[in-house]
C-alpha cells in the first residue's frame, strides 16, 4: 500500500477517556518561571530585529533550541515525566504573562518602546511554537493542562485571580496565540462540549465522558445544555422570538386610552427582564474582562427598554403623578419605538459564526472605538465656540439666541449649519467666528474621522483571519467563563430565581433531582435534537479512537487521502447496531485502496521511483535546518550568494571547456589540409 494513502496519526492514546491528573506550581513558582522565560527572551532578542525574522514559521533565531531552553526554563526533573509535566503545564501561560510585562514596558519606558513590543512578539510566537508542538505530542495534555486549566501567579507579594491561558490569551487580544491549531482545535472541542468544567474543581477541566458512548439516555440530559454550540442554538431562538414579540407590541397601540397589559406585551417584558439579570449575572462573575463593546450595545437597548418598561407600568398603575396616565402611556411608546434600529442590529451578534459577517462586526468595533478620538476632539472645540458665541450674545447684557445657536453648532457637525443667523448677530465677530467652526469641523475634523476609519478597516483587513479567529474566542468564552450548575437560558433564568428559594429548603439531591426535571421539560425538543446528533457523532469518536487517532479526525472526507471521512448513513438517524457504520467505513476504504492501487499497478512505467521523494526532501532542508541550528538568514544569504557565484564560474568554464574543444577540433580538420597543400 503506498504510504501516502496512509492515514496519518499522533500516536496519541484514547483508551483512557479521563486524562491523568497532574499537580500544578504555586504562585511564587509560577513567577520563577516567568522571570526565566523573561531572562531568555531579552538574551535572545538583545536588539531591535526585522519582526518577520521573528515571527516567521522556521525562525532563527526562535529556533528549536530557544524552543528547548523555553521548556528547560520551567524546571522540573528531566528523568521524571510527572515532573516535567507539572511545570511545563504552565510554560503558555507564563509567556503570556510575560508578554503583557512587555507591553507595560513599552507603555512606560517609551525610548525602547519597539524592542518591548518586538519581544512581546517573540513570546507569543514561543506560544504558537510550544502549542503547535505539543498538539503533536499530547493533545489531551496541551487542551486540559495548557490551555484550559487556571493558574494563579504572585505579582508584588499578591495572588493574581485564577486564569487559563485561553481566557488571557483572549483578553489581551494576541492574535498570534488565538491562531495558532492547537489553540483553534481546543476552543473547538468547548464549542462542541467535549471538554466541560470539572464538577469537583472550578479550576480545571475534563474530557467529557460520554463523547464516545452510543447510548441515548448518557446524552438525553440537561447538563449537555452547558455545551456553547448548544446555547447558542437557544440564544438565536429566543432572540427570533423577542424581535416578533417588540414588532407587536411597538405596533400594536392603536387608541389614545391607557390599555392594560397584555399577555404577549408581558411576555415581551418577560424577555428583558430575563436577559438583563443573565446580563448582570455574568458581568458580576466575569469582571471587566465580559464587558465589551457588544454587551455596551445590549446594554444600551436593555436600558432603553427597561425605561419604556418602567413608564409602561407607571401608566397602567394607581400611581398619582404630576402627569395624567395617558401622557406616561405615550412617552413609554415613543421610548421603546427609538430601540428598533438596535433590536434589528442585535441580530448581527449571532450570525458572527460566518466569516464575512464577523470580520463586518470587527471593522465595526474598531471603527466605534476610533470615533471616540473623533468625538472628545469635537466636545472641546464645540464647548470653546460655543463660550465664544455665548460671550457675544451676554455682551449687550442680554441672551437671546443661546438655544439657536447651540442648534445651529451641532447641525453644523451634520452637514446642515446656516449661515444666515450670524448676519445680523454682533457683526462681524459672530460671521468670522462661524466661518472659523465651519472650516474646523467640516474640513478638519471631519477629514480625520475618515482617516480613523481607514486606518480601522486597513488594520482589520490586513490581519481578517486572525481578527475573525479571536471573534470565534471570544464567543466561545462568553458562555464558558461564568458557568452555571443548572443553564436556564434567558429569559428562563427567572424560573431558576422563583424555583431558588424552595430548593434550597429541600436536601441537595432531591433539589438537584427536581431542577432536571423542570429543564428537561422546558428544553425537551432540543434535548431530543441533541441526544439523536451526539450519538451519530459518538459512532464516529468510537471508531477514531479504535483507530489510535483523534477525536476530531475523519470529520470530513477530503479527496487526497482514500482511508479519511466516516460513513454516517450506515447509521441511520438513531444508530440501532454498535457496529454497521464502522463495517461500513473500513469496507469502503477497503475498495478505494484496491481500485487505487490496480489502477496504479495497470501500467508499469507509471509508479514514481523512491528517488524523487529524497529529492523533495532535501529541497526544503535549508528551512529546517535554519530552524534547527538557528544560521540566521544572513548566514543563508551568504551560502546563497556563494552557491550562485559557484555555479556562474562552473558555468564559465565549461563555456570555455567547449570554446577549447571546439578549436582543438578546427585545428585537426585544418591540419591534414596544409599537410597536402604543402605537398
Amino acid at each position: 500500500m503506498p504510504s501516502y494513502l496512509l492515514p496519518t496519526t499522533n500516536g496519541i492514546d484514547w483508551s483512557s477517556e479521563q486524562p491523568p491528573t497532574y499537580d500544578v506550581p504555586n504562585p511564587r513558582q509560577i513567577l520563577r518561571i516567568c522571570l526565566n522565560l523573561k531572562y531568555l527572551i531579552d538574551k535572545v532578542v538583545p536588539i531591535l530585529y526585522d519582526e518577520k525574522l521573528i515571527m516567521c514559521d522556521h525562525s532563527r533565531i526562535l529556533n528549536k533550541h530557544v524552543l528547548s531552553l523555553a521548556r528547560e526554563a520551567c524546571g522540573g526533573k528531566k528523568d521524571d515525566p510527572k515532573s516535567i509535566h507539572k511545570y511545563q503545564s504552565v510554560i503558555i501561560f507564563s509567556l503570556l504573562k510575560v508578554c503583557s510585562w512587555y507591553w507595560d514596558l513599552a507603555a512606560t519606558e517609551l525610548h525602547n518602546a519597539e524592542l518591548y513590543c518586538l519581544r512581546a512578539s517573540a513570546a507569543q510566537q514561543l506560544c504558537k511554537l510550544v502549542i503547535e508542538q505539543e498538539e503533536g505530542r499530547e493533545a489531551q495534555f496541551l487542551f486540559i493542562q495548557m490551555l484550559c486549566r487556571r493558574y494563579v501567579i504572585n505579582e508584588n507579594d499578591e495572588d493574581s485571580i485564577a486564569e487559563n491561558a485561553l481566557e488571557l490569551a483572549m483578553d489581551m487580544h494576541c492574535t498570534t496565540v488565538i491562531g495558532s491549531s492547537g489553540y483553534q482545535r481546543c476552543l473547538k472541542w468547548l464549542w462542541r462540549g467535549w471538554i466541560i468544567q470539572s464538577r469537583c474543581d472550578h479550576k480545571s477541566y475534563v474530557i467529557c465522558d460520554s463523547v464516545s458512548s452510543s447510548k441515548f439516555t448518557r446524552h438525553f440530559h440537561p447538563d449537555r445544555l452547558k455545551t456553547p454550540m448548544y446555547q447558542n442554538i437557544i440564544n438565536i431562538m429566543f432572540s427570533f422570538v423577542f424581535l416578533v414579540l417588540y414588532t407587536v407590541v411597538v405596533n400594536s397601540k392603536d387608541s389614545k386610552a391607557v390599555q392594560p397589559i397584555e399577555f404577549l406585551e408581558g411576555i415581551f417584558y418577560f424577555f428583558t427582564l430575563g436577559s438583563v439579570l443573565d446580563e448582570i449575572s455574568k458581568c458580576y462573575h466575569v469582571g471587566w474582562s465580559y464587558i465589551g463593546f457588544w454587551n455596551s450595545f445590549n446594554g444600551a437597548m436593555y436600558f432603553i427598554i427597561m425605561s419604556s418598561m418602567i413608564l409602561r407600568v407607571v401608566s397602567v398603575s394607581p400611581i398619582q403623578t404630576h402627569y395624567p396616565a395617558e401622557y406616561w402611556d405615550k412617552i413609554s411608546y415613543r421610548i421603546l419605538s427609538c430601540a428598533a434600529p438596535m433590536v434589528w442590529t442585535r441580530l448581527l451578534l449571532y450570525l458572527e459564526s460566518k466569516r464575512f459577517v464577523g470580520a463586518l462586526l470587527v471593522i465595526l468595533k474598531h471603527m466605534m472605538k476610533e470615533s471616540i478620538v473623533f468625538f472628545f476632539l469635537l466636545l472641546l472645540i464645540v464647548l470653546g465656540f460655543l463660550q465664544g458665541f455665548v460671550g457675544l450674545d451676554s455682551s449687550d447684557g442680554n441672551r437671546e439666541i443661546t438655544w439657536p445657536i447651540v442648534s445651529n453648532l451641532l447641525l453644523t457637525v451634520l452637514g446642515a449649519g446656516r449661515f444666515d443667523m450670524f448676519d445680523d448677530f454682533a457683526p462681524p465677530f459672530a460671521t468670522i467666528l462661524y466661518y472659523s467652526y465651519s472650516f474646523v469641523v467640516s474640513v478638519i475634523l471631519l477629514n480625520i474621522l475618515i482617516a480613523l476609519y481607514s486606518t480601522a478597516y486597513e488594520k482589520v483587513i490586513d490581519n481578517a483571519v486572525d481578527e475573525y479567529m479571536a471573534l470565534m474566542a471570544q464567543k466561545t468564552l462568553r458562555y464558558i467563563r461564568a458557568p452555571d450548575e443548572d443553564v436556564y437560558v434567558p429569559p428562563l433564568n427567572l424560573v431558576e430565581l422563583f424555583l431558588t428559594p424552595f430548593l434550597h429548603f429541600l436536601p441537595p439531591k432531591m433539589a438537584k433531582r427536581i431542577s432536571v426535571f423542570v429543564m428537561t421539560i422546558l428544553y425537551f425538543p432540543l434535548l431530543l435534537g441533541v441526544a439523536v446528533k451526539e450519538v451519530r457523532e459518538a459512532k464516529r469518536v468510537f471508531y477514531n479512537r479504535m483507530k489510535k487517532q483523534e477525536d476530531d479526525a475523519n470529520e470530513t472526507d477530503v479527496a487526497w487521502d482514500l482511508t479519511d471521512g466516516y460513513v454516517d448513513e450506515a447509521d441511520g438517524w438513531i444508530p440501532n447496531s454498535e457496529s454497521s457504520g464502522i463495517m461500513a467505513t473500513q469496507k469502503r476504504n477497503k475498495r478505494s485502496l484496491k481500485l487505487q492501487k490496480d489502477a496504479e499497478n495497470a501500467d508499469p512505467d507509471f509508479k514514481v521511483k523512491g528517488e524523487w521523494f529524497q529529492s523533495v526532501k532535501s529541497a526544503i532542508q535549508p528551512v529546517e535546518h535554519g530552524f534547527t541550528s538557528g544560521i540566521g538568514w544572513e548566514m543563508y544569504d551568504v551560502y546563497r550568494e556563494a552557491t550562485e557565484q559557484r555555479e556562474a564560474s562552473d558555468k564559465k568554464i565549461d563555456e570555455l571547456t567547449m570554446m577549447v574543444e571546439s578549436l582543438t577540433k578546427m585545428v585537426k580538420e585544418l591540419a591534414p589540409q596544409s599537410d597536402s597543400s604543402e605537398k
